[in-house]
């Protein structure tokens, strides 16, 4: 049972190193660090005789925040993999999951291992730190929605943190389809995260607004803005998790008209989950007339993602 266990473990590292470096492009994911527990009766599991003496951080990244000037992001994460099936009524699993790495937010925030990152990186002013539970199954389908099942659920009061978001099937599934995809079609070195102007990152903007990271803040958007290098040619090119709809046309075609650093986009593509060209052209020809700037199948496009027989 125990090399089961840490079989599965093994597995599950896998996961979280290839979505970190190869979707999302941290190339630095330091692994299996610990740290000292200071909340040693606070922090003990509810089976444990004696306090909790370290805890255990499955990975660790930090980078300089492409959205704002000076900033560091450290991101502290967990990841809980499962051979089996998420468990019909999550949210008992989940809360243990959840507490443990606000446990080890509490504890990396005074850690040796805090000083010695934030050490690394000069011209930083602010620290923010992140911690990511990567909760996935290995038997429920790839598009699985954890989220909705433990939305409501209560967090404890005294839980330290100041950000935790949650990875599920259905999250890691949409950055996949999307995000690596779009790698493999294009080459890697051709496919950048576009930088939006939050008025935090003059400086940063000033001198680039794309780039290899996808931002932390990105991770659970449903929008992603991709820029696509084409030999002299530059594409800007938006997934949307939602399905289509006129609303959804119009907001996309709002957002991409807001990048103007994107200015010298030579075409703008869409791209749905469930785009079927004969049934949605129509909705699209008419919506464009709000926006002249663009020409269906001319500077803009719109596709589905994955791709199939119907919309090749």
């Amino acid at each position: 049972m125990g090399e089961w266990s840490k079989t599965v473990g093994e597995k599950g590292e896998k996961v979280v190193d290839f979505f970190f470096k190869e979707i999302l492009g941290y190339n630095s994911v330091t692994s299996n660090e610990t740290i000292n527990c200071i909340k040693g009766t606070k922090h003990k599991s509810k089976s444990a005789k004696g306090d909790k003496t370290t805890h255990g951080i499955d990975a660790l990244i930090s980078s300089k925040s492409p959205l704002e000037d000076q900033l560091l992001d450290i991101i502290v994460i967990s990841s809980k993999y499962t051979a089996d099936e998420y468990p019909k009524n999550p949210k008992a699993k989940f809360k243990d999951h959840f507490e443990d790495l606000a446990f080890t937010l509490e504890c990396f925030k005074n850690s040796k291992l805090y000083s010695e990152t934030n050490y690394k990186f000069s011209g930083i002013t602010r620290t923010e730190i992140a911690g990511i539970l990567v909760w996935l199954s290995d038997k429920s389908p790839e598009d699985y929605e954890l989220i909705p099942k433990i939305a409501n659920m209560q967090i404890d009061a005294d839980l330290i943190f100041d950000k935790i978001i949650v990875l599920d099937n259905n999250r890691m599934n949409f950055l996949y389809q999307t995000v690596f995809r779009a790698k493999e079609v294009y080459g890697v070195d051709n496919v950048k995260f576009v930088y939006h102007n939050t008025s935090l990152n003059i400086i940063g903007l000033n001198s680039i607004s794309y780039g290899d990271i996808m931002p932390v803040q990105y991770i659970f958007s449903d929008i992603i803005p991709l820029r696509i290098e084409k030999g002299s040619d530059v594409e800007f090119l938006i997934f949307c998790k939602d399905s289509f709809s006129k609303d959804n046309l119009s907001k996309l075609l709002s957002f991409a008209k807001s990048f103007d650093h994107l200015a010298s986009a030579k075409k703008t593509i869409l791209s749905f989950p469930d785009y079927n060209e004969l049934h949605h052209k129509g909705a699209i020809e008419g919506e464009l007339s709000k926006f002249p700037k663009y020409s269906f199948n001319q500077n803009l496009l719109v596709r589905k993602y994955p791709s199939d027989f119907r919309n090749s």
